[in-house]
């Protein structure tokens, strides 16, 4: 049966319930799916939940819910990749994100090239640096070659010794 086709007395359709509490279902499955709740934090390392497969409102009403409402690791720029292809324009709706930056820059610097251009100037973006052998000047020419320190665009503040907040300001 189609989420909005006519219902019988002993059925009702999802879009029938008021929008907030779809999104609250929406949460609870995600939180049974992925076993977080909102504003946890969301490693990026599996599929989307199923729910967001079941429509395209279903998937545009939970990715509000979702990303809008959540905080993302991403610890391997593969993975972020393949969310970047799962997500496509829907990266936009991301607010928070941290990116964990290991020894394989060039690896992450293919992610920033396709990710940066999508994101929103709703978006905090943390990069943090994850491999204590890597050189902070290493980190900060990458930085600067991915465009992150380019102060017509990104807004940067340190965060303590190996995090850096960037907020978009324009594109």
């Amino acid at each position: 049966m189609a989420l909005d086709a006519p219902v019988s007395k002993n059925h009702m359709s999802l879009f029938s319930v008021p929008p907030e509490i779809r999104n609250v279902i929406y949460e609870l499955v995600v939180a049974m799916e992925w076993g977080h709740t909102s504003q946890d934090f969301f490693v990026l390392d599996r599929p989307l939940p199923a729910l967001f497969r079941v429509s395209r409102q279903v998937r545009s009403e939970a990715l509000d819910v979702f990303l809008l409402k959540n905080r993302f690791h991403v610890y391997t720029s593969s993975i972020g990749l393949k969310w970047l292809d799962i997500l496509g324009r829907d990266v936009d709706r991301l607010r928070f994100m941290i990116l964990f930056i290991d020894l394989n820059l060039e690896a992450w610097q293919r992610y920033l090239k396709a990710l940066l251009p999508l994101v929103s100037v709703y978006l905090e973006l943390r990069i943090r640096k994850a491999a204590v052998s890597l050189p902070d000047y290493r980190l900060e020419t990458f930085l600067k070659a991915s465009g992150l320190y380019d102060a017509d665009c990104w807004a940067s503040e340190a965060n303590g010794p190996n995090e850096t907040i960037f907020r978009r300001i324009r594109f």
